[in-house]
């Protein structure tokens, strides 16, 4: 516990930074110093620098998330209006501290591998709150969507700068997708029906 608190410390201490675009790893002893922080405590808790310090600001927000959304979509039968509120309050959290946000949101998005090793995670654990049941090829196809959901949604807020129609664009985005899974079924229940049949 004292050491999260520690570490939470450590990154509050860092905001400045984040929002000004001043944070950068070759110059991280200097910026340590600037904001009284100890070179020993940092390197204990972010190892890895900007990317350990991007790891804690990504399950930082998960845990908002988990906390804001969990009692809210137990009440909604539809999964893709619950899929579409998570993936809008989950922006929303973004938008709540932009500026450092956007530190981090570009320098994931510099790191093509890790923004979709990130945003697979993310989908999975977002899945996990849905208490997804998927098995086999679902399982992995649901967590790609997804993924690629997040980060349209994601480059849309950012290049919009608007969460309502972030907000159309995510439910465009979900319905669209449904739609696909529909017709996806009925082909599978059709070759199933045929292959029965055929002589």
């Amino acid at each position: 516990m004292i050491n999260n608190k520690k570490k939470k410390n450590i990154f509050t201490k860092l905001n400045s930074e984040f929002k000004n675009g001043t944070f950068i790893d070759i110059n991280i002893n200097t910026i340590l110093q600037k904001n009284s922080i100890s070179e020993e405590d940092f390197y204990y808790f972010f190892p890895d620098k900007t990317k350990s310090l991007c790891s804690f600001f990504l399950s930082d927000l998960y845990l908002k998330l988990k906390k804001k959304i969990k009692k809210k979509i137990k009440n909604e039968k539809s999964i893709s209006k619950r899929v579409s509120f998570i993936l809008f309050e989950f922006i929303k959290l973004l938008d709540e501290n932009k500026a450092i946000s956007l530190f981090f949101l570009n320098y994931i998005s510099r790191k093509p591998i890790y923004l979709k090793k990130v945003t697979i995670n993310f989908s999975d654990r977002i899945w996990r709150l849905l208490e997804d049941k998927s098995v086999d090829f679902n399982y992995y196809t649901k967590r790609m969507l997804l993924s690629q959901i997040l980060i349209n949604s994601i480059l849309y807020w950012r290049g919009s700068n608007s969460l309502n129609k972030t907000e159309i664009f995510i439910e465009k985005q979900i319905y669209l997708i449904g739609k696909f899974g529909y017709y996806k079924n009925n082909l599978q229940k059709f070759i199933s029906k045929v292959t029965k049949t055929s002589p």
